[in-house]
């Protein structure tokens, strides 16, 4: 039984997500549908190609990953099916898969027949496709190979006096602010929005309320609020700069 996985900023509200995984169900039962959110912020595509990179491996290969943050529907965007590392990926060529690209990756524009609307590509055309994967057909069944798609870089730090330069790159239910700096450099403290934030261990080391740095479970330092939201506290949106002080003897 295949596994097709679920990111959308459709919401919970409508009918949007239920008339997708019915369109799947349409064409095959023997498929598990797992939700990863619904609840983006509509038209973040940076932010949900950051959400993507950080769980799309946590799944067995061969998972499906539908994926549809599109602001361009009906537009000249293309639909596209991506081969990566053992996964496949459904959605439109907008960046959404930029995190996951790879030297090796294969990206096929899928065939499309005349749709009922413009406006619901979900339903007409990504959630049947992810579908037919589930049901064995082979990516190139379903489209033809191209070589150009779009892809943007993940932001890139930049180092300054001793200091990393870096951003906030995705803002979770929580509100941690989680950074572009990787966990695997010693961060003694972070500076944002003239605060400097000291690094702790583990949540619960700070004090009640007190705004921390952590290595966070993406693999990347995080700025979090003890038992509260650091993004309200800091009025913090997504690439906002921060400031990262290294430990001495390590080496960015």
């Amino acid at each position: 039984m295949k596994i097709v996985t679920f990111l959308s900023d459709f919401g919970d509200k409508d009918w949007f997500v239920a008339a997708v995984k019915g369109e799947i169900l349409k064409i095959t039962k023997n498929v598990i549908i797992v939700d990863m959110t619904h609840e983006l912020t509509p038209y973040d595509i940076h932010s949900a190609a950051f959400l993507l990179k950080s769980v799309y491996s946590n799944f067995p290969s061969g998972t499906i990953h539908l994926c549809v943050i599109d602001p361009g529907v009906g537009g000249e965007r293309k639909p596209i099916i991506v081969e990566s590392g053992g996964y496949l990926f459904v959605g439109p060529d907008n960046g959404i898969f930029s995190y996951i690209y790879d030297r090796d990756c294969k990206v096929y524009e899928i065939k499309c027949k005349e749709t009922l609307s413009s406006t619901f590509h979900a339903r007409e055309i990504f959630g049947p496709t992810a579908a037919r994967l589930a049901k064995g057909l082979k990516p190139q069944q379903l489209g033809y190979r191209v070589k150009r798609f779009i892809k943007f870089e993940f932001p890139k730090m930049k180092k300054k006096k001793g200091k990393i330069y870096g951003e906030i790159v995705y803002i979770d239910h929580f509100g941690n602010l989680i950074t572009n700096v990787p966990n695997s450099i010693g961060v003694t403290a972070f500076s944002i929005s003239k605060r400097k934030i000291f690094v702790k261990d583990f949540y619960g080391e700070g004090r009640h309320n007190e705004i921390i740095g952590i290595k966070g479970s993406s693999g990347f330092y995080e700025i979090a609020r003890n038992q509260g939201s650091a993004s309200e506290a800091l009025r913090a949106k997504v690439g906002m700069h921060v400031w990262a002080f290294v430990q001495s003897h390590r080496k960015v």
